[in-house]
């Protein structure tokens, strides 16, 4: 998929399905926004004021399940696969800033006690946000471990 791919009409008509989506699942006070991001990544931000945590769920497992089905219904509405975000009341920004937080404790507490730790589970989405956080860390490495649901991310320091 390209930027020409997405022009005004086709986001319109994105932004449509989605919010007509939105509206059976009775949130009916919602605002949907769709944009393209660095070119080829479909950025659907929706506004559901203070329902938004029915449509986010815990830890995001009801959002990860709305993606999904917007995903599903959209690819059929495309003509190329697409790469898509949906987002629900700046529900992503909000988790990768508490991600990169703990991820930086978590490393100084690897370095510092010279042991491994073990993170809690965590989606797919979550635990790329912590490894690549990471990356740039030379004291540390990091490896995920486990069988989903229950898998995680391990924290191993690195002593030069």
């Amino acid at each position: 998929m390209n930027q020409t791919h997405l022009d005004a009409c086709t986001l319109d008509l994105i932004k449509e399905h989605v919010r007509r989506l939105i509206v059976i699942m009775s949130f009916d006070d919602a605002k949907v926004e769709c944009s393209t991001i660095e070119g080829d990544i479909l950025k659907i931000s929706i506004e559901v004021g203070d329902s938004g945590n029915l449509l986010i769920g815990a830890q995001g497992v009801h959002l990860a399940a709305l993606q999904h089905v917007v995903r599903c219904v959209l690819h059929k509405q495309l003509e190329k696969p697409a790469h898509i975000i949906v987002d629900v009341n700046g529900y992503r920004a909000r988790r990768e800033k508490t991600l990169l937080g703990l991820a930086e404790e978590v490393a100084r507490k690897a370095h510092s006690t010279g042991h491994a730790v073990v993170m809690q589970p965590m989606t797919a989405t979550d635990r790329r946000a912590v490894h690549t956080a990471l990356a740039r860390h030379h004291d540390i490495k990091t490896e995920s471990a486990g069988e989903e649901p229950q898998r995680r991310i391990v924290v191993h320091p690195i002593f030069l």
